[in-house]
């Protein structure tokens, strides 16, 4: 069933849970995400990323995640992870997402707030959610984050002083935070500033998001929820998982002719398990 993400983190928030986004950047990602948030009856978002919607890409990836959202029960929304122009925001706006998110964490405040207010005119009116970023949350490691926001800004933590004007001057629906995850992988586990989060969360209402999330402790990750972060993005996860087992199964065949339904179940098995755990985790399963 495809919804948009307000309501859904509405639910989050006030029930101090979280909702994985999970990027997806295939088929079968996309039906390992879906199937598994509909064997534990929880609500979920599909997240893209720039490089998997080049060119004819686009319209390939749309329709698939349309598709995966229209046969399961629970809900799914349909999310443009990090667009850096309000063009992508209109061109998904225009065909078939439920949710974008406008990132112009790296420019100066003013800036970020002129941009994330011209995606709001285009998409808040469509039913559409919009999600913003205030302080920017950098990369884990060189060459992790292709494809998001300037990979040479420096990290800055969001400044709790600067939340509720930046939530009322733009309307954003979601607000993603800065307060100590990286994308990617990490050199070393992060430390989640949760005074700062508290700061943030009574600033405004609106439910935040964690970028990052993969390789992030998960005592720091239930700190983070409890005090108010309801979507927790995840990527690199997935991929660690999918590539350490197909690797393994490369390393068995006598020859590399084989066939992807004999190489696939393991590495899609182990992917799924992952989804499984941070689903039961962030406290979602059983909320749809």
């Amino acid at each position: 069933m495809l919804v948009n993400m307000k309501e859904m983190l509405a639910d989050a928030r006030k029930r101090k849970y979280a909702i994985g986004m999970f990027d997806v950047s295939d088929l079968e990602m996309i039906r390992a995400v879906v199937e598994e948030a509909e064997n534990l009856n929880s609500p979920v978002i599909l997240g893209a990323l720039a490089p998997d919607l080049e060119g004819a890409r686009f319209d390939y990836w749309i329709a698939l995640t349309r598709l995966a959202a229209e046969k399961v029960k629970v809900p799914v929304c349909i999310h443009l992870d990090h667009a850096l122009t309000v063009d992508k925001i209109k061109q998904a706006a225009d065909n078939g997402f439920s949710s974008v998110m406008l990132d112009a964490s790296a420019l100066p405040f003013e800036e970020n707030i002129k941009l994330t207010s011209e995606a709001a005119g285009i998409v808040l009116p469509k039913g559409i959610t919009l999600e913003a970023e205030l302080g920017h949350v950098g990369n884990g490691w060189v060459g992790s984050g292709v494809g998001e926001s300037d990979p040479n800004a420096e990290d800055a933590l969001t400044e709790p002083d600067k939340v509720a004007e930046f939530v009322e001057r733009t309307k954003v629906d979601a607000l993603a935070v800065s307060i100590g995850t990286a994308h990617g992988v990490y050199i070393k586990a992060p430390k989640l500033d949760i005074d700062r989060l508290q700061k943030i969360t009574a600033a405004s209402d609106v439910p935040l998001v964690l970028h990052g999330g993969s390789g992030t402790p998960e005592d720091q990750l239930a700190e983070a929820i409890a005090n108010g972060i309801c979507k927790i993005n995840i990527y690199s996860e997935l991929l660690n998982a999918w590539n350490s087992n197909m690797l393994a199964e490369l390393q068995k065949q006598p020859h590399m002719a084989a066939w992807p339904c004999i190489l696939r179940p393991a590495p899609d098995n182990a992917m799924r398990e992952v989804i499984r755990q941070k689903i039961k985790f962030f406290g979602s399963a059983n909320k749809a």
